[in-house]
């Protein structure tokens, strides 16, 4: 089992701060199509090489054996972050994070929220970041540390029709068994207060958003 995986997808994504998640500490790096140019201007293989390599160069592809490669055909269900993160579930892992999956296309992005939904109904948590954002999607409660918060501000955004039981503890706005629903924009840019901020729920999904300015 490895402990946390890093997806490194084919959206822009800064290459300072990529290596600075790298380097953080060891994780097993899956690199998605042209994720994998990304990697290579790091220095950096991957354990594992997915995607339909439509957008890979020859010389990138070459770097990766069949014991290292999970390729398909372009035509398919699903997109190459979306079979990159159905490899990674397959290992267990505690952790999921993906880098270069919020910039560049819209659609994409989106898409790669709901992957984070997937995640979470096989108990792995799962994040995307980026230089700005640090995305998740719950299904039970969570705490999140002050000291070790990705940004000032904590969003919650329903991602079902409604999230029931919301209470949030620590907060500089408080709630007490709170129903959202999906067209509200009550839980956006929130702070934590205290050491230490509780997000509770009874039912539902919500998208929590740590975001720096």
């Amino acid at each position: 089992m490895n402990r946390e995986i890093l997806v490194v997808s084919g959206g822009y994504a800064d290459l300072d701060f990529i290596r600075s998640i790298i380097d953080e500490k060891e994780r097993y790096v899956i690199g998605v199509d042209r994720g994998l140019e990304t990697l290579e201007v790091l220095g950096i293989k991957a354990d594992l090489a997915v995607g339909d390599f439509d957008s890979a160069p020859q010389h990138i592809k070459a770097l990766y054996d069949e014991d290292h490669t999970f390729k398909f055909n372009q035509e398919k269900d699903y997109t190459d972050t979306h079979l990159a993160v159905l490899e990674a579930l397959k290992q267990k892992p505690q952790a999921i994070i993906l880098v270069g999956a919020t910039g560049g296309r819209l659609d994409h992005m989106l898409g790669n929220i709901n992957l984070l939904s997937i995640c979470a109904k096989e108990n792995v948590q799962a994040f995307m970041l980026d230089q700005k954002n640090k995305i998740r999607i719950i299904d039970r409660p969570v705490s999140i540390k002050k000291i070790c918060q990705y940004g000032a501000y904590v969003s919650l955004i329903p991602f079902t029709d409604k999230v029931t039981g919301v209470t949030l503890k620590g907060f500089k706005y408080k709630l007490t068994d709170r129903t959202l629903v999906r067209n509200e924009t009550i839980g956006i840019s929130n702070e934590i207060e205290r050491e230490e901020g509780f997000i509770i729920l009874e039912s539902g999904e919500l998208m929590v958003i740590e975001s720096k300015d």
